[in-house]
């Protein structure tokens, strides 16, 4: 295979590969913040959420979108940092867990649950809610 058409191969996967995990993605905003957010509905991308990696850039998250209305339940399996844990119903918080640790007192997985039903869940970094004034009753924006 001659240099050009070796290039021009990675140059297509390269961009198919990029059109993929940018296809998920969205900015949303809550009051005056905008936040990138990775969109999560698959049984495996919930099943994965931040499980695993390292960081989260300051204004990201992770969005995850269900087509039904529960109590949710959510742990700190395989994290590497901090949470905060944004329930939303429709496009309202309606509740936050903040700064949920990896392990609880007892040195056990930490573990979370919405105090309604919601559709939507949102994990940011620790502290974020707070350093941006997030509360309940706030209104996300961009969710559609």
């Amino acid at each position: 295979m001659t240099k050009v058409k070796y290039l021009l191969l990675i140059l297509i996967l390269l961009t198919g590969c990029q059109m993929s995990q940018t296809a998920n993605k969205k900015v949303i905003r809550i009051n005056q913040t905008e936040l990138q957010v990775e969109i999560v509905e698959t049984p495996q991308e919930i099943a994965q959420g931040l499980s695993g990696r390292k960081n989260l850039c300051e204004n990201c998250g992770l969005l995850f979108e269900f087509a039904d209305y529960q109590v949710r339940h959510f742990w700190m399996k395989e994290m590497q940092f901090p949470l905060d844990i944004i329930w939303v119903k429709d496009e309202v918080i309606a509740g936050i867990a903040e700064n949920v640790p990896i392990f609880d007192l007892n040195g056990q997985i930490s573990r979370v649950q919405s105090s309604e039903q919601v559709n939507k869940v949102l994990e940011v970094n620790a502290g974020w809610a707070e350093n941006h004034s997030i509360k309940t009753g706030d209104k996300v924006g961009g969710l559609d």
